[in-house]
């Protein structure tokens, strides 16, 4: 009897294998070679899914930012939440991402370096990371201010980083709450 496969299934599944090697290789030194060697696939077997590496980069992307989604499932809607539940969830997310953001500070500059700066607006991958996490922000911490709480989170992730120790949540806990104040 044959194999019955799961194709969505499947190619959600080689996404997320695929972010984790983008994430540990980068973009621009990354050939479709190697990256199905790392996937423990012939190139066939992924063209089968993926026509290129930009598309499977666009799904990797795509793949992480939901990965990021499901830590919030559990958690209250803003439109349902109290002030402090949307700033325990905005804690969520960025306890989320802060042990990745470092990796993935570098895989977009790799990949800005091959598409270009001028390109980065109209950068399918890119808008589909910027729309999905103000789509996060929306739906978890507060409709009214999603590009300043993406700004924040960017910006607190960053300061972190530049400190070499995780921030406080207390100190997250404040500027948020001033955010949404405002």
């Amino acid at each position: 009897m044959p194999k019955i496969v799961n194709h969505e299934q499947r190619r959600q599944e080689l996404a997320l294998q695929a972010a984790a090697i983008f994430l540990e290789h980068g973009y621009k030194n990354l050939g479709m070679r190697q990256l199905c060697q790392q996937l423990g696939m012939s190139k066939s077997a992924v063209y089968h899914y993926y026509q290129s590496k930009d598309e499977l980069f666009k799904a990797a992307t795509d793949a992480i930012i939901n990965f990021d989604g499901d830590a919030l499932v559990e958690q209250p809607l803003a439109v349902d939440a109290s002030p402090a539940q949307r700033v325990a969830n905005f804690i969520v997310l960025f306890r989320q991402i802060a042990p990745r953001f470092f990796q993935e500070l570098q895989l977009v500059a790799d990949y800005i370096q091959v598409i270009g700066e001028a390109n980065v607006a109209e950068d399918p991958s890119m808008m589909l990371a910027n729309r999905k996490y103000l789509d996060l922000f929306a739906k978890y911490v507060s409709a009214e201010k999603t590009l300043p709480l993406f700004t924040l989170m960017l910006g607190l992730l960053c300061h972190q980083m530049m400190l070499g120790q995780m921030l406080d949540d207390d100190y997250v806990a404040e500027l948020v709450q001033a955010l949404l104040a405002c």
